[in-house]
């Protein structure tokens, strides 16, 4: 699955900045949770236009 803007911006930053800062790990994760929500409302959309 491909990343959207938002989540290319974040991890981009992270890596031009220290990859072992605190900051950076929140970058990651929080671009990895933004993906993995994304997926799920895009599977439950599916799911109800199926379901109708």
């Amino acid at each position: 699955m491909p990343l959207d803007y938002s989540q290319k911006r974040l991890i981009s930053k992270a890596i031009h900045t220290r990859s072992h800062s605190k900051h950076a790990r929140r970058l990651q994760i929080y671009a990895v949770l933004t993906g993995f929500l994304s997926m799920l409302v895009s599977l439950v959309t599916l799911v109800i236009r199926i379901l109708k």
